[in-house]
């Protein structure tokens, strides 16, 4: 099993965008994780990346209105 960080910025947007992840072996399990935790239902994904979780990871999104 190699396990991959799924980190969604822009998630949802309202005022400002929000953030989702998922630690999962693919992107359609992550989202499927993320689709069972969000009980709206999602219609904006925003921005996708894919991080290794075989090195040191940091990860910050700023907010804002």
């Amino acid at each position: 099993m190699k396990l991959k960080l799924f980190v969604w910025t822009e998630f949802q947007p309202d005022y400002s965008g929000g953030l989702a992840f998922a630690i999962a072996e693919t992107e359609a399990q992550a989202r499927e994780m993320i689709e069972k935790d969000y009980s709206w239902g999602v219609s904006e994904w925003g921005t996708l990346q894919i991080l290794p979780l075989n090195t040191p990871i940091a990860f910050q999104v700023s907010g804002g209105s």
